[in-house]
């Protein structure tokens, strides 16, 4: 029995790597494609957040008090220019990139100031454009500036700058052991998304094309012909569909990983990501592949189930992707959640496996709750492949009219 089993699946698998096209496009070009696109993107970002960074700021400023124009012309990173226009002249100015940030201060001003007495505070008009990227930055810049200014303003009130402190506080991190650090906490995030997806999107076309393509193509019943239980041929097809979405995985997740040192920017949480950091131990790699497992036999045997029920690729890949936008929403929940779960989530089919895997990789994995995941992975995949056990049994569906 077991033996059937093997040489179907070494059918399929033969069937898969043999066919260049399919070695083409279900192992190479999806790595190809991710670390070409990840790094664009990564390149590109840095690109922009460098050239934000390195952008002087012009201003242009009406009444502006002598110790404004000191603090600006101590920061290397803006510039200002007096002039008398009006608001709506500076509107124009601003939207055609004229000047990043427009300044109005009131004629009497440093009158104002100096004679506070706590009502009629002293006005202070800017303006910037939301749809410039440097004219924002402009906004922060002189949101900073005006915070050093106030200070400055209070400390003359006071009588000095040791008055403005009201209490000191000192804040320190607590030490966590090695192995419990886990890794930069946007990659941990982000990871399993990925995996759940490209585990799905990599059984999904071979899968189609094995099961629903047959049927359409009318090959599958050369198989059935054979003394071969049909049991047995549609679980050795779901066992070389979960080898397939396997590599397709790892050569997709291969693609990450080479783009990187152009993606970790946009990639990671702290802005900053090498590869020195994504460090596990045997058992958080031994939780994280049983998490992955219990994806695959799923994700396989959903895609097997409702492939049987199609009468062709193109039925199939209707029914199919809905279940694929499913296991997205359910990745992008787990981006989203906090790093803090209940215990309710870890009884959740598809979602437990992700949750697991973000928590091994934040250094906070947990056997008990890895098999829990795993055992509710168990239940479905078994469930799943006993209706497509018998649906295979069925000649109005093997054999649709």
């Amino acid at each position: 029995m077991f033996k059937s089993l093997i040489i179907i699946m070494k059918k399929e698998l033969r069937r898969v790597f043999t066919d260049r096209r399919l070695i083409i496009t279900n192992f190479i070009l999806p790595m190809v494609s991710i670390a070409v696109i990840y790094s664009i993107m990564g390149m590109m970002i840095s690109k922009t957040n460098n050239d934000i960074e390195s952008h002087v700021t012009t201003i242009a400023a009406v009444n502006v008090p002598a110790e404004i124009g000191a603090l600006i012309d101590a920061d290397p990173t803006m510039v200002y220019t007096s002039v008398d226009f009006s608001k709506e002249e500076a509107e124009t100015l601003l939207r055609d990139d004229v000047y990043d940030f427009y300044l109005y201060f009131e004629p009497d001003f440093e009158a104002k100031l100096e004679a506070f007495d706590g009502t009629n505070l002293p006005l202070v008009e800017g303006l910037y454009s939301p749809k410039s990227d440097v004219s924002i930055e402009a906004s922060y810049k002189i949101g900073s500036l005006f915070e050093v200014y106030r200070n400055q303003v209070l400390a003359d009130r006071l009588g000095g700058e040791s008055f403005l402190s009201v209490f000191s506080l000192s804040t320190s991190e607590i030490m966590i052991p090695e192995e419990n650090k886990g890794i930069d906490r946007g990659i941990a995030y982000l990871i399993p998304m990925l995996v759940s997806i490209f585990i799905f999107a990599g059984a999904m076309g071979i899968g189609m094309d094995s099961i629903a393509g047959e049927k359409e193509r009318g090959t599958i019943a050369t198989m059935l012909l054979t003394p071969v239980d049909r049991g047995m041929i549609i679980g050795g097809k779901v066992l070389s569909l979960a080898v397939v979405a396997l590599i397709s995985t790892l050569s997709s997740f291969i693609g990450v990983i080479i783009s990187i040192p152009f993606s970790a920017n946009f990639l990671s949480s702290g802005g900053s990501f090498d590869m020195s950091q994504f460090a596990l131990g045997g058992a958080e790699l031994m939780m994280f592949f049983i998490c992955m497992i219990g994806l695959v036999g799923m994700y396989v045997t959903i895609i097997s189930v409702l492939s049987m029920i199609a009468n062709s690729v193109k039925e199939a890949g209707a029914y199919i992707t809905p279940a694929y936008m499913v296991v997205m929403i359910t990745g992008f929940l787990n981006m989203f959640g906090s790093s803090d779960v209940s215990g309710i989530n870890y009884y959740i089919p598809v979602y437990n496996n992700i949750v697991n895997m973000k928590q091994i990789l934040l250094g906070d994995g947990n056997w008990g709750m890895v098999m829990i995941s795993f055992a509710t992975s168990a239940v479905i995949t078994l469930a799943l492949l006993v209706v497509a056990r018998k649906l295979i049994h069925k000649e109005r569906v093997v054999f649709p009219s």
